[in-house]
């Protein structure tokens, strides 16, 4: 039933999905909010939530318009799920906020597959990431997606592998320029401070395994099936698909080197799984093997809020 819901795109989708955000949203803060209820609270939340919901229509034009799903609601609907099984990732406000900037980097990027205006895309994504990288710097590492989509689209010129260095630079020259400009710029190179840290130990409690081995689990099953049918499928499909899987890599190289592993940073990893098991629901012909992994997904959801 619920699969069926979701198997298509229509207005409906987005307004019960919107809801669940909300709802995801407004549990997420009654449990783990320790601030003090003022303006700044409502005005500061009252914004995540926007993001939040405005997530679910970017993630839509991003997967309508390079094709990376069929015409059905799966992705988001497994984006909002992993969200909700990792609620520090609504609250970690640099995190969030540099993800919810790289989607536009995505949205470029993965566009790279037709030839139209491919500099000013190559430009445009590397300048979304440097945005990106002066909330959470370890973002910059997705400049080697920009570099691997120009490979696997094949718009290898030199100037295109010379443009990323000037988009990304672009963003980072002006924040340097306006915090001189205020004598502000000790905080500028705070903002450099690169920590490693590939402990996982983090990851030990049940509130992180049990969904963690959900996601790694399903990721594993999905990964073949649906890469064997892009094999199948047409040119641009497979390279595309390629660039998934190269995404999925580097977001989870991303996640293992951050300092701080208190799940916000597992956020970076929902775009391509989302959009992988949205397709690994497609090649699946029995309706009850798709409901019953989103039936799974929906009781981790609850067990996560017991």
């Amino acid at each position: 039933m619920i699969a069926n819901f979701f198997n298509k795109t229509k207005p409906i989708n987005f307004l019960v999905l919107a809801v669940l955000v909300f709802i995801i949203f407004l549990l997420t803060l009654i449990k783990t909010n320790a601030e003090p209820l003022n303006l700044y609270f409502f005005v500061k939340n009252g914004l995540f939530l926007f993001f939040a919901i405005l997530i679910v229509f970017v993630l839509n034009f991003i997967i309508r318009k390079n094709s990376l799903t069929e015409d059905n609601s799966y992705a988001i609907l497994f984006y909002i799920m992993l969200t909700s099984f990792f609620p520090n990732s609504f609250i970690s406000e640099g995190i969030y906020v540099s993800n919810f900037i790289l989607l536009f980097a995505f949205r470029r990027i993965y566009s790279l597959r037709s030839s139209i205006e491919i500099k000013e895309k190559v430009f445009d994504a590397a300048f979304w990431i440097g945005i990106a990288s002066l909330f959470h710097v370890l973002s910059l590492i997705y400049l080697i997606l920009l570099y691997a989509a120009i490979v696997i689209f094949r718009k290898i010129e030199w100037r295109n592998f010379m443009i990323p260095i000037i988009g990304v630079m672009t963003p980072i020259f002006l924040s340097y320029t306006y915090l001189l400009a205020f004598d502000d710029l000790d905080r500028f190179y705070n903002l450099w401070t690169l920590n490693f840290d590939l402990s996982l130990s983090e990851y030990n409690s049940s509130s992180f395994l049990i969904p963690m081995i959900l996601i790694g689990a399903l990721s594993l099953v999905a990964i073949y099936p649906t890469t064997k049918r892009s094999l199948l499928a047409k040119i641009d499909f497979k390279a595309t698909w390629s660039l998934l899987i190269t995404h999925i890599g580097i977001s989870l190289i991303l996640v293992l080197i951050s300092p701080n592993k208190n799940g916000s940073e597992l956020i970076y990893l929902f775009f391509p799984l989302s959009v992988l098991f949205a397709n690994y629901l497609q090649v699946i012909n029995r309706y009850w093997i798709k409901e019953m992994i989103i039936y799974i997904f929906i009781l981790t959801f609850f067990l996560k809020f017991i």
